[in-house]
């Protein structure tokens, strides 16, 4: 088998086209994997009475589900039960006009925020009980002591955990494909059905993933050595 660099060349520009779909999955993603993760890692951390019991079983259970399977299954649920959602919604939308993609952003949510809220709730435990105490003993409530004296602590910590999430939401967003979506991986194998080049075709869709996921890290690298920056002045 010989690698034609001609087809190659061909499928990375086809997957470049759709890297904004890939990204913007991902982030989406991402997004509410941390605003939503790190509220479900504070109610567990606090043992709330039984939502944090909900909420356990909850992330126990969903991280034993593949991306895959949910995927399949959350896509057959909307294909079926769209059309009454939006009825009930009232929304102003034609079902024709609802794409897949929509099931990809629920989807890798759904799985970014099990993973993240796990990542935070590792963080919350390094930050000694001496920070809770010195928060109290000056006069701040639980809710002032989480934002001005935990938080800022328990990210340095949290920051490599976060990188692994995001390199396996970038990693999730290539099974999308599954469903219909186009994405860098589908898109990067367009032209292989005419050249049936398809080694070409997923060196190609590799690439643009590891650039991307370079890129992404080397950021998150930064954003990691300022905010332990921040975490020494605050502990000294």
């Amino acid at each position: 088998m010989e690698f034609e660099y001609g087809n190659f060349k061909v499928s990375f520009k086809y997957g470049m086209e759709y890297l904004h779909v890939t990204a913007k999955i991902t982030f989406i993603a991402l997004f509410f994997g941390v605003v939503i993760g790190l509220v479900v890692a504070v109610v567990r951390h606090y043992k709330i009475p039984v939502i944090s019991q909900i909420l356990t079983v909850f992330v126990t259970l969903y991280q034993g589900l593949p991306v895959m399977v949910a995927l399949l299954i959350y896509n057959l649920l909307f294909s079926f039960y769209i059309a009454d959602i939006i009825r009930i919604l009232h929304l102003n939308v034609q079902v024709r006009d609802v794409d897949n993609i929509v099931v990809a952003y629920f989807t890798l949510s759904l799985a970014a925020i099990t993973s993240i809220s796990e990542t935070f709730r590792g963080a919350f435990v390094s930050v000694e009980k001496t920070q809770y105490e010195a928060g109290h003993a000056v006069g701040l409530s639980k809710l002032q002591t989480l934002r001005r004296i935990i938080i800022p602590q328990m990210i340095p910590v949290a920051i490599p955990g976060l990188i692994n999430n995001m390199v396996g939401t970038i990693k999730g967003t290539s099974l999308v494909m599954t469903i219909g979506v186009m994405e860098v991986m589908n898109a990067s194998l367009i032209p292989c059905s005419r050249t049936y080049s398809f080694l070409e075709g997923y060196v190609a869709a590799a690439l643009i993933y590891w650039t991307f996921t370079l890129v992404l890290e080397t950021i998150a690298r930064v954003f990691e050595k300022r905010t332990k920056c921040y975490r020494e002045n605050i502990t000294n």
